[in-house]
């Protein structure tokens, strides 16, 4: 009977796939733990002075991780968060911005993958596509991404789909006014 069971369980663990986040411990840590204060649903990044929503929209904060699926949008609905978190003072602010590229680029962990995040920080990151505010300059129907699995930034199309984590303060890094977008 207990060789039944273990080999019940084998099966059941091994039919069950495990997503691990993959650090590669040769390269040296990009986003220590030490640089961020947390408080509740929201990081503070000491560094830049940029506030996070600690979670994906889609995501809730349990008190000891993010739960639940990131949701994805396209990008005129990934910005309309951006309006719906503020009027519910999301974490007591409602100065919620999109962030820029380099904003989003401030929190990748480089020697992580999937997600490429600090997950004692961000615990229960989802390894992602996320969109930022900055439009593709000439061409108005593309939005740039920073995609949190592998790290890569990119312009997409903005009926593509992407996760949204709202910044504020800052920016720490000023855009020239033709490549910022809208809020």
């Amino acid at each position: 009977m207990i060789k039944g069971t273990l080999l019940a369980w084998g099966v059941l663990l091994m039919a069950t796939p495990v997503l691990a986040q993959d650090c590669d411990n040769d390269r040296e840590v990009s986003t220590p733990t030490a640089r961020f204060s947390t408080d509740g649903a929201m990081v503070t990044d000491q560094e830049t002075q940029l506030s996070w929503m600690r979670c994906a929209v889609g995501q809730t904060w349990s008190g000891t991780r993010c739960v639940g699926e990131a949701r994805v949008f396209d990008w005129q609905q990934a910005m309309a968060q951006v309006d719906r978190l503020n009027a519910q003072q999301f974490a007591g602010y409602d100065d919620w911005r999109m962030p820029l590229v380099p904003e989003l680029a401030s929190i990748v962990e480089r020697h992580c993958f999937n997600p490429r995040m600090n997950t004692e920080v961000f615990t229960g990151a989802p390894a992602e596509i996320f969109w930022s505010a900055m439009e593709k300059m000439g061409m108005p129907d593309y939005a740039y991404t920073l995609d949190f699995g592998g790290g890569a930034a990119r312009a997409t199309a903005k009926d593509g789909a992407g996760a949204v984590r709202l910044v504020r303060g800052g920016p720490w890094w000023e855009p020239p006014a033709a490549m910022a977008g809208g809020r």
